[in-house]
């Protein structure tokens, strides 16, 4: 059966949209970088709906005589949309945004109720006038014709969202989150006025009746996209921020939702089901990751210049070592690299703070990957998605510096291919979701360490904030 998804992610900065037919072939792709309202933290839905509608015309001029056989949408989270009565998005709760815990809900697992709270604590209007909270990947999937449901990628997720006990635990009207549809599932069909509105973009391609699909957060569409479904299996997602996520047949002890294990909340542990019923993910998260990157460029004007050619000169030959020899260890892992031009000192080289800038993030790869093996889950080899892993230097720097192998696919995104995965197995492209992966996903490259006892020697000196 050959077919093509239009698969969408929300992300937090931007949107990205692709074609891939049901081989696993990226046909089309476009990324729209958000421009919001300044009044605003973050970007709305209305900026989420203008970057979908110039995403598709870049799929449509790519790929004019593609059809789409069904539409599958991924988001950030735990970010939630207020829709009021009117059907008007209000401003997004963000899952980095504000939240309130009352009295006796610390232990509570839900990670988007503490935001709701807030919301209705802080906004008690906008609270009250609101009919429905979604998250954005379901918001957008109302707007091409989908009911209002809260995906759910699998039913061990149910605490980590909602129910009726922490409802009334958070003093929050339960009537206000959609029910649950299963992740995978068809969720409804393109409506007359979505093909009316949206079709004429992408050249009368998304038609009425086309099947949405539920797609789920991007952090477990990625493990889809990546393969990442077995016990051992690791992903190291890497955009703005890092997410190192680990396949488990069980979970770790002394580690439920949002317990942390580890002394730093950079090399800390959480716990939670899996994409897969009866398996778990183990993550390490590095909150300042690739923002640390975009920090360096705008401190040093450097902000348009293309990736390659400033990684091309920050890392001229990573074999030659002496590059790195003259790095600012005195920071030391707890604090983050200068990020302003008053704060550099004085480099031996213009390139140094830079240099200093790309071994603070594969030294904190590195450490996550030390709590992850001190907790019972080594790690030899990652499979990489998000932006970071679009950039060959980069990818053989951090294989360099964290000790370990990085595996690209074809499509490092891998959230978009995770929902293309879920389309073809819900349009009966395959049996499962596991078999579709197994078929879709496609190797690229394969980066391995070298340098090991250099690299060892740095590490070690910049843990303890001295040169060696």
């Amino acid at each position: 059966m050959m077919g093509t998804v239009l698969s969408i992610d929300i992300g937090t900065s931007s949107l990205k949209a692709a074609y891939i037919d049901f081989d696993g072939k990226l046909l089309a792709f476009g990324r729209e970088i958000y421009c919001p309202d300044p009044a605003f933290p973050g970007a709305g839905a209305r900026e989420w709906e203008q970057a979908f509608f110039r995403a598709l015309e870049k799929l449509h001029t790519q790929a004019p005589e593609r059809g789409i056989d069904g539409v599958c949408i991924s988001g950030n989270g735990p970010t939630l949309v207020p829709v009021t009565r009117r059907g008007e998005a209000l401003p997004p709760l963000y899952w980095n945004g504000k939240s309130s815990l009352l009295p006796g809900a610390a232990e509570a697992p839900s990670f988007f109720l503490p935001h709701a709270a807030w919301f209705k604590e802080n906004a008690p209007d906008d609270y009250g006038k609101t009919e429905l909270l979604v998250s954005s990947h379901e918001w957008l999937a109302v707007q091409l014709g989908a009911g209002a449901v809260t995906v759910l990628p699998q039913t061990a997720y149910e605490p980590y969202y909602w129910n009726d006990d922490q409802c009334r635990l958070f003093g929050l009207d339960r009537k206000k989150f959609p029910p649950f549809a299963k992740m995978g599932s068809v969720i409804g069909t393109v409506s007359a006025e979505a093909a009316s509105v949206f079709g004429a973009i992408s050249g009368n391609r998304l038609k009425r009746g086309t099947p949405i699909i539920a797609g789920g957060p991007d952090f477990i569409t990625a493990l889809i996209g990546t393969g990442t479904l077995k016990s051992g299996d690791v992903c190291d997602r890497a955009g703005s921020s890092e997410g190192i996520n680990v396949c488990a047949a069980a979970p770790l002890e002394g580690a439920g939702g949002k317990t942390l294990v580890g002394g730093k909340a950079a090399d800390s542990l959480r716990s939670l089901p899996h994409a897969k019923e009866g398996l778990w993910n183990i993550g390490a998260l590095i909150p300042s990751s690739g923002i640390l990157f975009e920090k360096y460029r705008t401190a040093t004007g450097q902000e348009h210049r293309p990736y390659d050619e400033l990684l091309a000169e920050l890392i001229p030959v990573t074999t030659d070592t002496d590059i790195f020899r003259n790095l600012d260890f005195s920071l030391g892992p707890q604090k983050a690299p200068p990020l302003n031009n008053s704060e550099f000192r004085i480099p031996n080289s213009a390139l140094e703070p830079g240099r200093s800038v790309l071994c603070a993030m594969g030294f904190a790869v590195r450490s996550a990957l030390r709590t992850l093996d001190a907790s019972g889950f080594p790690v030899t080899e990652m499979k990489v998605s998000g932006g970071q892993g679009k950039n060959p230097r980069w990818n053989q720097l951090k294989a360099d510096i964290s000790g370990v192998s990085l595996v690209a696919g074809e499509i490092i995104d891998g959230e978009l291919v995770g929902n293309a995965v879920l389309a073809a197995a819900a349009l009966g492209a395959f049996p499962s979701f596991e078999e579709a992966a197994d078929k879709m996903i496609r190797i690229r490259e394969v980066y391995r360490p070298g340098n090991a006892a250099f690299w060892e020697e740095q590490y070690e000196a910049y843990k303890f904030g001295v040169r060696p």
